[in-house]
């Protein structure tokens, strides 16, 4: 008998909030018209919108259970310093500080949206000062892989997978070394795209064969629309040429092969209809986020010493141009699909000190070469 076990912090869903706050709420959402200005969550992506009604969901729930009156206290009077600190003692009862202050990041995204009238800077620096002290101290230049080591990895995955379906038609191969390979090449040119193009997972994972992925005259594209982006921009990308005999095979061979194999534990089961998703896993299902994480690891941490997520390529391909030509750091902004260099250098950059000190040292020597070639040529005269 499985044992449901309760969650920790349920939500109030939305039908059961108090009239003031569902008009509040739907007024936030109001969208532009030529009568009046869109409200502040119009713009609210769907992940957002589902995450900012559990975070005032589970608040309301909370102020219910410690005896609150819902419907006689007006919504935005009941933050108050002294209920905020003892909510932050709820959310920390089973949660790492992280996710206790991204639980009170998304609240004040809510509340400021919600009630836009009142001012939330007491509210929003006490949500800075706990993001900041509950930020994970790594070491992230410790972890960062240059690009190229990453794009040799997926060659070498891809070349090494070739040589087992090269022999797909001999004697003795089996059904299971096939699928085997037909993952790796699979994994490798996922790893050698990501090392040449870090698309964040959700476009990464969401390619369409014919919708994104756009092959025309011995060439490929991916193209993403506005609503398809996390920076609302349209995004273009040319696949790279070194990688266009892989994706050919890819699609031709390997994904064929992915989808006639049976997923494990699904032996015996009908086929499921092949998914237009350009990464597909075995029986055919899309590529979920979850197995794309365990792909990377298992071949990334035996070549690199530890695993490289999907997100760190983005800072190891960011922090590789930036050390490789500082003054082409700008440029890494324009290759994560970032409006500005801010984001950039303070959540992917991580600059190597050795390169750093390396440039430094280069510059005092060619400087003092150069008082010395002027010394001499004033003692001459």
């Amino acid at each position: 008998m499985t044992v449901m076990r309760p969650r920790r912090h349920p939500a109030l869903p939305p039908e059961r909030w108090p009239e003031a706050d569902r008009l509040a709420w739907e007024d936030a959402h109001r969208q532009l018209d030529f009568l009046a200005e869109p409200g502040r969550a119009s713009a609210w992506r769907s992940a957002s919108e589902r995450s900012a009604r559990g975070a005032y969901g589970r608040w309301l729930l909370w102020l219910s259970a410690q005896g609150v009156d819902l419907q006689a206290e007006a919504p935005a009077i009941r933050f108050s310093q002294d209920r905020l600190r003892a909510y932050m003692e709820y959310l920390h009862e089973g949660r790492s500080p992280v996710t206790a202050a991204s639980y009170l990041g998304i609240l004040c995204m809510v509340v400021v949206a919600v009630f836009p009238d009142r001012d939330w800077n007491w509210l929003r620096a006490v949500q800075r000062r706990l993001r900041h002290r509950a930020r994970p101290v790594r070491d992230k230049q410790a972890r960062i892989v240059p690009a190229g080591q990453l794009l040799q990895l997926g060659l070498d995955l891809i070349e090494r997978a070739g040589a087992v379906l090269d022999r797909s038609g001999m004697p003795g191969m089996q059904l299971q070394q096939l699928a085997a390979a037909a993952r790796d090449h699979r994994d490798g040119l996922i790893i050698a795209l990501l090392a040449s193009r870090p698309l964040r997972v959700r476009n990464l994972l969401g390619i369409e064969i014919g919708r994104q992925l756009r092959q025309n005259q011995g060439r490929a594209t991916l193209h993403f629309d506005t609503a398809e982006t996390k920076g609302n921009q349209s995004l273009d990308v040319t696949w790279p040429q070194i990688l266009l005999p892989p994706l050919e095979r890819y699609l031709a061979e390997v994904r064929p092969l992915l989808v006639a194999a049976s997923a494990p534990g699904n032996v015996g089961h009908l086929p499921r209809p092949p998914s237009v998703r350009l990464w597909v896993g075995q029986g055919g299902s899309p590529l979920t986020p979850g197995g794309l994480q365990k792909a990377l690891a298992r071949h990334t941490g035996p070549r690199f010493g530890h695993p490289v997520n999907a997100h760190l390529f983005r800072a190891c391909a960011a922090s590789t141009l930036a050390n490789a030509a500082p003054e082409a750091a700008r440029h890494a902004a324009a290759l994560l699909g970032h409006r500005g260099m801010r984001t950039t250098e303070r959540s992917y950059i991580a600059p190597d000190s050795r390169i750093a000190l390396g440039r430094h040292h280069d510059l005092i020597r060619s400087m003092r070469k150069r008082v010395r070639r002027r010394r001499s040529a004033e003692a001459a005269t």
